[in-house]
């Protein structure tokens, strides 16, 4: 079996993902060019060489500093390649990548992988620098709504094809089974949509309530997109997991006296969070929730 090796290769993929990731989140919310200029280290300014930009393995064999001015470096470096490396295996095995290799499945791991990506991105720039910067979270709507639509179009177009050229499908076509199909899409595409504008407007009260210190206008849209990704009514799951992962996560803080109660801590990674198991457990979690009403 070559799956633990393909595993690898993809990993090894995510952890370099992860790497540029990193530069991306550094550069971009301050306007710096992301595909010009060399890495160079935060303290001295030296420019970084080839075995300190290996993923991994430079942070361990550097035992974390640079390597010209011993300045020890964030291990938010090391993590954000690391989890990029697990995350992409994830997904490929939720995709099941190298189960079915098929078109289908191929497509499905990069729209998870890039959307992922986006995830990275935004929740290193909240952590970093308390910013969600609107330039990703719109470039990351963009690229959700189309990839939603276009493989809407896409399976209708096959379908109708389908019904057409069989026997029986010509009769379920006349009897408007196509049409109700188009119909079914369009609620539920309606539904995300409102939803997710329903989750950015509960954070705009938010913000009015509580005059901008509760969170940011980055977490407006990033609410809109998660909104997007999960869809209704796993995007409300979500944000109710990225409220309940954050108010957990700063009473431990509080309690091992890392932070007080007066001081804010980014948002935007629980909100991530909740929606990475949301999507992954969410049915699973609704399903459990409303047996118990039963």
């Amino acid at each position: 079996m070559l799956y633990p090796i393909y595993y690898f290769l993809i990993f090894v993929v995510g952890a370099v993902f992860g790497s540029f990731l990193n530069l991306v989140s550094d550069r971009l919310p301050f306007g710096r060019p992301v595909l010009k200029g060399r890495s160079m280290c935060e303290s001295c300014s030296k420019l970084l060489t080839p075995k300190e930009l290996v993923p991994l393995f430079s942070y361990l064999f550097l035992k974390g500093k640079c390597l010209n001015c011993k300045v020890k470096l964030s291990p938010i470096y090391f993590f954000s390649e690391l989890f990029t490396g697990l995350g992409f295996m994830g997904i490929a095995y939720w995709a099941k990548l190298f189960d079915q290799f098929t078109v289908e499945t191929i497509l499905n791991f990069l729209y998870l992988a890039i959307i992922y990506s986006f995830y990275v991105t935004l929740f290193l720039t909240d952590l970093k620098f308390r910013l969600v910067p609107n330039k990703i979270v719109y470039t990351a709507i963009i690229f959700v709504i189309l990839f939603q639509l276009v493989v809407s179009v896409y399976n209708l177009v096959v379908l109708r094809a389908g019904l057409l050229n069989d026997t029986f499908g010509v009769y379920l076509y006349k009897a408007g089974y196509f049409d109700n199909q188009v119909l079914y899409l369009l609620r539920d595409f309606g539904f995300n949509i409102l939803s997710s504008i329903a989750i950015s407007l509960f954070f705009l009260l938010l913000i009015f309530i509580t005059k901008g210190r509760g969170m940011g206008g980055g977490d407006v849209t990033l609410g809109f997109l998660i909104g997007m990704v999960n869809g209704f009514p796993n995007n409300i799951l979500a944000i109710f997991l990225g409220f309940m992962i954050g108010a957990v996560l700063s009473i431990l803080l509080v309690l091992i006296k890392k932070k007080t109660i007066k001081d804010t801590i980014p948002f935007g990674p629980f909100l991530i969070l909740g929606s990475v198991v949301a999507y992954v457990y969410g049915t699973a979690i609704l399903d459990w929730y409303f047996t118990i009403f039963k």
